[in-house]
């Protein structure tokens, strides 16, 4: 599992904090470290003298490995052709030390001190919400070093290392007073005072096989990584809730003015519906009173009016013709009402023989589609006066 989260939430910023005791006081040093890829960034090296400086100034949000070295520890080579080391060895109470130790080509370099001094440094940086990565005890893995820095001897710390062949191969205690001096690494340059937690995260990023080192339960890698991946997923995880609500309070918006401008265009739409509406009422109503007035007719009823007097016989005399004659008398506030395809004709004659065949000749017209007497009198001067309705087919 905690390969699996290496891969996608890894601890690429780390502080790396060197304890170093002395005879009267103590020095914090610092190295802030950012991991791109294989390569190792230092962002910073900063040394304090009080515990209070050291907490005041350092994020606890970034993880830390913790580097034990000066009064309390102590460094030892053992040979494991000599007897007396072997054994010595094989007496050691592991459970109540800290140690870090390195293989070399005939001897390991073990540094170590008492387990319940680091416990109680372990408590103090818990106590403050620092989270503690791990825990390493020495100067000995600036020896990890020696083939990027190519040199026979290192200053580490205190420490003065000599190599043969590119592998440790002894040491010699410094006394205070040695000038620190400069190694560069790729493209950084790093001091001896800063060399051994350079060297620390060289094997805590690769894991160097070369290294044994006490292991502590109570420090958990794997629960470092599950805490960032809660802060990672729940930081994404407010960013998208906000995300989603700013995303639905656009698309409200949006979608809001849009329903509006659709509602203001159906107000549109019904008033333009009920003006086409109105307009082909308008359209029928005048189609209506053309159809009336037989102006939709193939010819217009004053065609007929002149087919009716062209061949009316010269001893019948027409007193009225009424083209579309209204049903009744016009009053007023009400709507003329004519009779459609209708012409009246009003005459007198001398002569009824002349009115009949004039009757004749009208019964003969293609467009006649009905006429009707409506009276026939004689006056005292023996004069016929008529009225006819004539009905006109097509209109």
């Amino acid at each position: 599992m905690i390969s699996f989260l290496s891969k996608i939430i890894k601890l690429s910023n780390l502080n790396v904090v060197g304890i170093i005791r002395n005879d009267y006081d103590v020095v914090y040093r610092v190295l802030a470290v950012r991991k791109k890829g294989n390569k190792i960034e230092i962002i910073s090296c900063n040394s304090f003298n009080s515990q209070e400086e050291l907490f005041g100034t350092l994020n606890n949000k970034v993880p830390l490995i913790l580097v034990i070295d000066g009064k309390g520890v102590l460094n030892k080579e053992i040979d494991f052709n000599v007897e007396s080391d072997v054994n010595w060895h094989k007496n050691v109470d592991f459970s109540t030390i800290y140690h870090t130790s390195l293989k070399s080509s005939r001897s390991s370099f073990m540094s170590f001190c008492r387990k319940k001094g680091i416990q109680d440094m372990i408590a103090k940086f818990s106590q403050h919400s620092f989270q503690v990565a791990d825990i390493y005890v020495g100067s000995f893995l600036s020896a990890l070093l020696q083939a990027s820095v190519k040199k026979e001897t290192i200053l580490s710390n205190d420490l003065l290392l000599a190599f043969e062949d590119g592998k440790l191969s002894g040491y010699s205690k410094q006394h205070d007073g040695v000038k620190k001096e400069e190694y560069t690494i790729g493209t950084d340059v790093v001091s001896s005072a800063y060399l051994p937690l350079y060297s620390v995260l060289v094997h805590f990023f690769l894991q160097s096989p070369q290294v044994s080192k006490t292991k502590d339960e109570t420090l958990n890698v794997e629960e470092i990584i599950y805490k960032k991946i809660f802060n990672v997923f729940g930081i994404a995880m407010v960013a998208g809730f906000f995300l989603s609500l700013l995303s639905s309070y656009l698309l409200i918006q949006y979608y809001g003015s849009q329903n509006a401008a659709l509602n203001l265009q159906n107000v549109y739409s019904s008033q333009s519906y009920q003006l086409l509406v109105d307009l082909e009422k308008q359209k029928a109503d005048r189609q209506e009173l053309l159809r009336e007035t037989g102006l939709l007719s193939s010819k217009y009823l004053s065609y007929y009016a002149y087919d009716i007097m062209r061949k009316i016989p010269t001893d019948i005399v027409l007193n009225e013709i009424s083209i579309l004659p209204l049903k009744e008398e016009i009053k007023q506030n009400k709507k003329l009402d004519f009779e459609t395809g209708t012409i009246v004709v009003k005459g007198e004659t001398n002569r009824e023989a002349s009115f009949e065949s004039w009757m004749e000749s009208l019964r003969q017209m293609e467009w006649l589609k009905d006429f009707e007497i409506i009276s026939l009198k004689k006056d005292k001067k023996n004069k016929s006066r008529f009225e006819l309705k004539i009905t006109v087919k097509d209109v």
